[in-house]
């Protein structure tokens, strides 16, 4: 139940990035994302939360690359991304351990 909990809370977190990215490649215009192929198809929505899910796990495939200032929020996302999946991991050790790291007693 915890794993599920945990997996969708971050699924969540690189969908609220999916949504800068669109916003800030459509609405601001301080970047852009574009396929590393030649002659790709503009991305599509599915391609910013792909984009979003392999920064927000620090994978790096390559295949889309920003541009201008969305450079700095993919990093941030990476970096965002990397400690939370180190927080969850230390919660879920806890939690295997017996202990209940939310409670009261320490």
């Amino acid at each position: 139940m915890t794993i599920g909990a945990i997996t969708v809370a971050h699924v969540i977190e690189a969908l609220i990035y999916t949504f800068a990215f669109v916003w800030a490649v459509r609405g601001v215009q301080i970047g852009d994302l574009r396929p590393a192929a030649s002659g790709a198809p503009d991305p599509t929505l599915m391609d910013y939360f792909y984009f979003s899910l392999v920064n927000f796990t620090t994978l790096g495939r390559g295949d889309l690359n920003p541009d201008g200032h969305l450079r700095f929020i993919t990093g941030i996302e990476a970096f965002h991304g990397f400690l939370m999946i180190t927080a969850s991991g230390s919660f879920m050790l806890q939690v295997m351990g017996g202990k209940a790291p939310l409670s009261d007693d320490g």
